[in-house]
């Protein structure tokens, strides 16, 4: 569904159902940056509706993940294994569990048992060396866009909102009722 130049989202039929998890897409000059890649059950419709745009996930400079849980980042390590030179872009605080997994996996084996794998796939560790952990705020250029973001908590103490300046468009993960002054 494209947003606008260069802006997009599309659904992941997580589990073969809609309406469930989305990805969104920045595209331009410098390249391509996906926000939030869902789970690794869900790679092989990213692939898909990538290469339907004329990208493939090799394409991706930049990985934006507005929170660490599994519906939006676990397939973050996993996917960088087809683009190793992207950078993930994730709250300071959120970062050390990219890094190492092991309590965020942990406690959702707890919630979700046997389910785990069917629902979420391989969970597979981000190298810090691809992480470019931000505060409270930050701004940079993302595949041609100008993207501000913020800290947004509130379903997650390490969230964060991403937006793309100009186009009147933020991605914002799980949060809602965000208002921002313009300009």
């Amino acid at each position: 569904t494209p947003l606008g130049p260069g802006l997009d989202y599309f659904d992941l039929q997580f589990i073969g159902q809609p309406g469930i998890i989305a990805t969104g897409l920045l595209h331009g000059r410098s390249g391509v940056a996906v926000v939030d890649p869902g789970p690794t059950t869900c790679l092989a419709t990213l692939r898909s509706e990538l290469s339907a745009r004329g990208f493939s996930t090799a394409d991706s400079r930049w990985i934006l993940i507005t929170h660490i849980h599994l519906d939006h980042a676990a397939a973050t390590g996993a996917l960088l294994r087809e683009c190793p030179g992207a950078r993930v872009i994730v709250h300071e605080r959120g970062a050390p569990h990219l890094i190492d997994p092991s309590k965020l996996i942990g406690s959702a084996s707890r919630l979700y048992g046997a389910d785990m794998d069917r629902l979420w796939g391989e969970i597979v560790p981000v190298p810090a060396a691809n992480i470019d952990a931000v505060g409270d705020s930050a701004a940079m250029e993302v595949a041609g866009h100008d993207v501000e973001m913020a800290y947004t908590p509130g379903h997650a103490w390490h969230h964060i909102s991403f937006f793309v300046r100009g186009a009147k468009i933020a991605f914002v993960g799980d949060t809602a009722g965000i208002c921002r002054p313009s300009g």
